[in-house]
This record gives C-alpha cells, sequence and structure tokens, in this order.
C-alpha cells in the first residue's frame, strides 16, 4: 500500500471513530490507530456530546471545615459545650488521629454565621462574601467521604483513588485518555506556593505513576519577577534554526540508545519533553504574561498570588491545556486547623480571605467568556474536621481531622447549577445521604469529560489499572 492509499483508508477510518469513542466503547485497543492517526496529522473529531474540555483543579491543602464554609448545622448550637462522648459511640470517636484522645472533647457550633444567596437560597459561610455572589453557577455535595484522616493518605485518595504513592493522578489519566488540544503546551500543568516545595502526599499527587512519564505535570511558577518554567527560554546566541538542529541531533542520540534499551520508556517522554520545550519557547510567554488582560480583570482577580494563578489557569485552558491544578497551601498545610496551629478562627478567616476574590472571579471570568460550560472547577481538600473540639493544649480552638463526611464544590462542565448534593447527619458527623467517594467524583469527572471510567484502563504489571480501581459510580443526580 502506497502513502496515498494509506492515508485514504486512515481518512475513512476517521469518519467512523473518534478518540473518546475508543476509551468509552473500545478500550485501549485502539490507541495504537489513535496514535497512527496523530501521526498522519488528520485531526481526531471530539465526542459529539462532551460536557467538558478542560479542568481547573483548586485544591486547599490542610483539611478545610464543611461546618466553617459550606455546612450549616444550626443543631450543633443545641449540643454545643457537650461532651462527643456523651454524644457519639467509641467506635464513632476511633480512628480520627490515633495519636488523639477526645475523651475531654466538646461539641462546637460553626465560629462563623451563615446566610442563604442566590435564587437558590445555597447556605454559605460569612467568610466567603465573594463565592456567595456566585453560588448559583456552583453545584455544592455536602456528602464527601475518604477512607483516611492522615493527610498524606487523604490527598493521595483524592488525586490518584488509591492510598499509597506509585499510581497516575487524576491530571495524567486525563492526558492519557484526551490528548492535548495544544501541541505547544503541556496537556498537565500544576501551580504550588513554591516551585521547590510539596505538601504532605508530595510528587505522587501530580505524578503520572505507571503512565508513559509524559503525562505527569508540568510546574509553573507564578511569582512576580520569576520566570514560570525555569530554563525553557534559550540562550541569546540560539536561533530557531539551531535549536532544531541540536533537537533533530539529540532525538537520534537518544532513538540509537532507545534501540539498544527498549525497556526504558523514560527516554522517549525525554524526548518529547524536548520537542514541547522548543515549542512552548513561542507559545508560553504570552499566555503567562498576564499584562496582556485589561486592568479590570487583574483588579477581579485581585494582584495577589493566588489571584494571580488562578487568572494564569483561565489562560491556560483558554489555550488548549487540559488539566490546570492550583494546590493553595501546600507550604505547611495552611488549612490544618489545629489548636495548636493558630487555631479555627483565625485559620479560616484568614484563608478564606486569601482566596475567595479569586475563585469567585474565575467563576464569573469563565462564564463571561462563555468558557463556563466547556470547563469544569473543582474546588477540593482532602478531609473536613470534626464537630467537636479537639484536646490541645491549646489556647486557641482547633477541630481535628474528620473523613466520614465533608464538602467540596464544583461548577460549570455540565453540571446543574445552583445545586446542592448530599447530607451530612444534623451534626455534620457522617455522609447520611447520598455519600460520595473520591472513586464517585473521579468517575464523574471522567463521564463529564467524555470518558467511561470502566474502560480507561492501562495495563501494568499484568493487570488493567483504572483510575477508579474496582469502585466509583458515575453521581449522574449533579449532571444538568
Amino acid at each position: 500500500m502506497n502513502s496515498k492509499e494509506l492515508n485514504s483508508s486512515l481518512e475513512d477510518l476517521q469518519i467512523k471513530f473518534n478518540r473518546r469513542e475508543y476509551f468509552s466503547g473500545m478500550g485501549l485497543g485502539s490507541i495504537a490507530l489513535a496514535s497512527l492517526l496523530q501521526e498522519q496529522k488528520i485531526p481526531i473529531s471530539p465526542q459529539p456530546k462532551p460536557r467538558a474540555k478542560n479542568v481547573i483543579f483548586l485544591f486547599m491543602v490542610g483539611g478545610v471545615s464543611h461546618i466553617e464554609t459550606f455546612d450549616y448545622k444550626p443543631a450543633l448550637k443545641k449540643y454545643g459545650g457537650k461532651h462527643a462522648k456523651d454524644i457519639f459511640t467509641q467506635k464513632e470517636l476511633f480512628g480520627f488521629n490515633p495519636e488523639k484522645n477526645f475523651s475531654r472533647s466538646k461539641i462546637l457550633p460553626s465560629v462563623f454565621e451563615y446566610n442563604r444567596h442566590g435564587r437558590s437560597g445555597m447556605w454559605m459561610s460569612e467568610i466567603y462574601p465573594h463565592l456567595s455572589g456566585v453560588v448559583d453557577d456552583i453545584t455544592m455535595i455536602k456528602s464527601m467521604v475518604s477512607g483516611s484522616p492522615i493527610h498524606s493518605v487523604g490527598q493521595l485518595m483524592m488525586h490518584t483513588g488509591f492510598n499509597r504513592p506509585g499510581f497516575p493522578s487524576l491530571g495524567s489519566w486525563l492526558s492519557y485518555g484526551l490528548g492535548s488540544e495544544n501541541k505547544s503546551m503541556p496537556d498537565f500543568v500544576v501551580m504550588r506556593d513554591g516551585i521547590s516545595t510539596d505538601s504532605s502526599g508530595g510528587q505522587a499527587m501530580y505524578h503520572s505513576g505507571f503512565l508513559p512519564s509524559k503525562h505527569q505535570a508540568t510546574i509553573i511558577e507564578t511569582g512576580k519577577n520569576k520566570d514560570p518554567i525555569p530554563y525553557l527560554s534559550s540562550s541569546k546566541n540560539a536561533t530557531t534554526k539551531k535549536q532544531r538542529k541540536q533537537l533533530e541531533l539529540m532525538a537520534q542520540l537518544n532513538k540509537l540508545h532507545r534501540e539498544k534499551h527498549p525497556t526504558q520508556p523514560e527516554l522517549h517522554a525525554r524526548i518529547e519533553a524536548f520537542e514541547t520545550a522548543f515549542r512552548m519557547q513561542t507559545a508560553a510567554p504570552n499566555i503567562f504574561d498576564l499584562k496582556q488582560e485589561s486592568e479590570s480583570v487583574r483588579q477581579l482577580y485581585g494582584d495577589t498570588p493566588f489571584g494571580r494563578q488562578c487568572l494564569t489557569a483561565r489562560r491556560l485552558v483558554e489555550n488548549g491545556v487540559r488539566f490546570v491544578e492550583i494546590f493553595d497551601g501546600a507550604v505547611g498545610r495552611l488549612w490544618d486547623a489545629h489548636g495548636n496551629r493558630g487555631g479555627l478562627v483565625g485559620n479560616h478567616k484568614k484563608n478564606a480571605k486569601r482566596t475567595d476574590q479569586a475563585i469567585a472571579a474565575l467563576v464569573q471570568d469563565l462564564k463571561s467568556r462563555g468558557l463556563l460550560d466547556e470547563t469544569l472547577i473543582v474546588w477540593a481538600t482532602e478531609f473536613g474536621r470534626t464537630p467537636f473540639t479537639e484536646e490541645e493544649n491549646s489556647k486557641r480552638i482547633g477541630r481535628g481531622h474528620h473523613h466520614y463526611g465533608f464538602s467540596m464544590w464544583m461548577a460549570g462542565g455540565g453540571l446543574k447549577r445552583g445545586f446542592s448534593y448530599g447530607e451530612t447527619d444534623e451534626l455534620g458527623m457522617h455522609a447520611e445521604k447520598n455519600p460520595v467517594s473520591h472513586h464517585d467524583l473521579h468517575a464523574t469527572i471522567l463521564h463529564l469529560l467524555g470518558l467511561d471510567h470502566l474502560k480507561l484502563t492501562y495495563r501494568h504489571n499484568g493487570r488493567d489499572f483504572r483510575l477508579t480501581d474496582v469502585h466509583g459510580r458515575v453521581v449522574k443526580d449533579i449532571i444538568s
């Protein structure tokens, strides 16, 4: 078959199939064909009706208290001051923090006031005055559950679906399953408090695990007067032509080395990384230049590190980056509201004030640009906080780790708006109605992007693995 006949055959196949259909209906047996189609420069058409194209994941590190933010529990006032051991069983109090003793802990109502907002009448804490203004655009889940009250484990489960390192993150799975919309930019980008810092879960939260390394995150620095990606700029004497020749020579040498060492998949990822970096030299500077935005837009987000991150996230998805994650408070687990870490009141008031304006701006900005329908915003944390105080030698009030029921929210991407799903019991202790696990959350996110979580698999060590392991259900009640 000559080249012309091959192209004609590939075009005939393209009429019948598309990439999302491979994963939703045929499994990964079609990956090789998809790769071949890309190499032949034949565009792969999207699934007829994907709910979303991109994800912006806002992860609040440390365990945000659902009782102080989104889960209004007036019954706590009735029980306030009573000992937790008189309200809950010993079994219920076991397993939060193994090193903690709750024998003298007391029920604690929310330290902040709540009000209803929007046409939906959604309850929200006073510490979110800006987010309260966009409640009719968000979907609140009040019945999240996790498998662990330990920071590192909870963070890993929320990102990879597993309680130990070594598995691909959500962003890596989406990079693998959907590929890129912009070949000049990476599929998966992470922004955090500092380019050399990580939280308890470590790099495993955004690593590709056993997937090819090209699907791991690219780390972006958004600080003032800093290069977003270190060492991306070429030297003054390096012309584009010279760089292209250098890349071609390195690719040839790497390919020769790969032929001698076929069991080293990292080498292929390294070759692709060089190519992506070369293309990014042209595309990235414009995307990361926030001065191209109007003064009114910059003011909308606020001139703060988190505000700049959220604005950068919008510019990234606008330019075809598939998955963008912002880690807020990664340095020191800033949302960890123990009494000996600054206290619940000051902790949550300060952290909410630092993030509220930019989060609301992100929702508003995407909506005004017609991008909210195709962009899924996810606001999450590793777990909530206990409905009772800690027994701490501290003058400040604190709450312990709590994984039996907590809150998170999403917006856009085909979800019902101004909608609340699930409930904890009257004291905010257990997810009593419609509990949602991290497996369910992942299955739903994949579904919204046109992927079947049961069929998006990768064979590793003789077994087909998936993001949701052997669990997970799509939470269809929150989808519009």
